[in-house]
């Protein structure tokens, strides 16, 4: 071989390589983005299913038996007409319930260690 044909083999070997190198480079940037879609996709799905819900919230929140039961639960509220009973036994509990939480606070800290640790 002369020497014009031994740099003619390098120079194409060095634009086999080059090539070689770009193209896995290229490859890996595809699997890349490839991967980072098909998470977004997982995402978006995900976002979609909590806005249905929230949207379903919405308006379930909107109705008049949402408004209806917040009134009576939360606020306390009647309609017009009607009577609130009040049963005897769940209103002896919660007084019961705060007498021994009075007694509990009342009692010194040396005996609340012993019954934590000994009883």
């Amino acid at each position: 071989m002369s020497f014009p044909a031994q740099v003619k083999y390098i120079v194409l070997t060095l634009l086999f390589v080059v090539a070689t190198v770009n193209s896995t480079r290229t490859t890996m940037d595809i699997l890349k983005s490839s991967k980072r879609l098909e998470n977004l996709k997982g995402e978006v799905n995900s976002l979609e299913e909590k806005r249905a819900y929230l949207n379903s919230t919405l308006e379930y929140k909107r109705t008049d038996e949402f408004v209806e039961e917040r009134a009576r639960n939360a606020l306390n509220l009647i309609k017009p007409g009607e009577k609130v009973y009040v049963h005897p036994k769940v209103l002896g509990k919660s007084i019961e319930r705060q007498d021994t939480q009075t007694q509990e606070k009342e009692k010194p800290p040396v005996q609340l260690w012993y019954e934590l640790f000994f009883e």
